[in-house]
């Protein structure tokens, strides 16, 4: 094997290798297991995704195991954290953001102990929202689809920086939420157990709509309203079910389009909609509201 092969191996192997301070093999109680990344010296971070329906986790790190609580969970930006019975030594890298072609590994604790998977960026966009609301700040997309043991793991630089944490995407895309990212969300979520989002309360389906109803014929589909949800901003606004959703906040409506207006920032907002029904379009105001547990 020619030199600087072997270098690079034996490399990529010190770095997977390192990476164990920080590391977390987390369990629930009915013996569910997943990756985490010990974000602070007190708290790890998961895939709110994959983190099972439960309150007390056993993680392990380095070789030494505690006990954990579920702090806060956050469906839109898909993190998790969980705040340790007791502080360990921390060790996470500085936070990068990285350049497409990049060479990242991504890593995990499965079942065997450490994993690792040696792939590059094939993409990097700027901030971006996700279907349940969250703000991305850079969408990182990785070349290679992601393990189940890499999920909520570490994603690190040829430098040994970490990118940010792995997750699964829409279509199987190997998505990396961003460090600055999850350093946001983390200390809201120990600060306050939950991320405040705005909420419509609506439950809507993409529908192709009549050349009548398409402004200048460039808006081939709306969103149809399945379901109002009772005293929710869209009932009080006059919604009914049946409806079509033809724009938010002035913008063509997509799925998209809907979960950008309805930001932790849009509370208390009024957002203009624009309607069909029964072949009439209308005009309506919706005062957006903080989405409840129940909702």
């Amino acid at each position: 094997m020619p030199q600087f092969l072997s270098q690079f191996s034996n490399d990529v192997a010190e770095l997977a290798s390192g990476a164990g301070g920080f590391l977390a093999a987390v369990r629930a109680p009915q013996g569910h297991a997943l990756s985490g990344v010990l974000w602070r010296p007190d708290a790890v971070v998961v895939s709110e995704q994959t983190l099972p329906d439960a309150t007390d986790f056993e993680v392990e790190i380095a070789g030494s195991t505690v006990a954990a609580r579920l702090a806060g969970r956050d469906e839109g930006s898909n993190v998790a954290v969980l705040k340790l019975e007791k502080a360990l030594a921390p060790a996470l890298p500085a936070h990068a953001v990285p350049r497409v072609g990049a060479i990242a590994l991504a890593l995990g604790m499965g079942a065997h102990g450490l994993s690792a998977r040696l792939t590059n960026v094939r993409s990097v966009g700027g901030a971006w929202q996700s279907l349940a609301g969250g703000t991305i700040d850079h969408r990182i997309v990785l070349a290679d689809r992601l393990g189940a043991t890499e999920e909520g793991g570490a994603v690190l630089s040829a430098a040994g920086e970490i990118f940010g944490m792995a997750t699964r995407g829409a279509r199987r895309e190997t998505l990396v939420i961003p460090s600055s990212t999850v350093e946001r969300v983390t200390a809201l979520l120990l600060e306050k157990g939950t991320i405040e989002r705005g909420w419509l309360g609506v439950s809507l389906h993409p529908v192709a709509l009549p050349e009548t109803l398409r402004p200048s014929g460039s808006q081939p589909v709306g969103l149809m309203v399945m379901e109002v949800m009772s005293g929710g901003p869209a009932d009080k606004a006059g919604v009914v079910a049946g409806d079509i959703l033809l724009s938010a906040g002035g913008t063509a409506a997509t799925p998209s389009v809907v979960a950008r207006q309805l930001g932790a920032n849009s509370i208390g907002k009024t957002l203009d909609i624009t309607l069909a029904r029964a072949g009439a379009v209308l005009k309506r105001e919706a005062i957006i509201e903080a989405r409840t547990k129940s909702a």
